[in-house]
């Protein structure tokens, strides 16, 4: 009698143990959309602002936020990218003190972005 109540112990906990993870596994899923969406919505907003201004760089404070809000959501999948992302959140701020810096090339590029937003798409599969 014993043996059949320590079986069912066992599979109660391993029962537990598989929902615990495939919870973790849908969390990091989450994270994974939410960040991808953060970043398509800056790019979609900053290629439209670069588009409609012949490519001229000039402080933008919506652009500020929406790259700030793709740091913040991608820092929970990949924080390199996430400080990446935070850098181009404060160039838009004054772009212009970026470039005198010399600091312009810690920017990534929106060609970059589009690569890293594939990456991230690869992670769902």
């Amino acid at each position: 009698m014993a043996t059949a109540f320590d079986i069912k112990i066992l599979w109660t906990v391993f029962k537990d143990i598989g929902t615990f993870l495939s919870g973790q596994a849908d969390k990091k899923k989450n994270s994974v959309v939410n960040a991808h969406k953060a970043i398509n919505t800056a790019f979609i907003k900053t290629y439209d602002y670069l588009r409609n201004r012949n490519g001229q760089y000039v402080p933008n404070i919506e652009l500020a936020e929406v790259w700030n809000q793709a740091s913040a959501s991608i820092m929970v999948v990949d924080q390199g990218l996430g400080e990446m992302l935070y850098h181009k959140s404060r160039f838009w701020l004054d772009p212009q003190l970026y470039i005198n810096l010399n600091r312009d090339s810690e920017i990534i590029e929106l060609n970059q972005v589009i690569d890293e937003m594939e990456k991230l798409r690869m992670r769902l599969t």
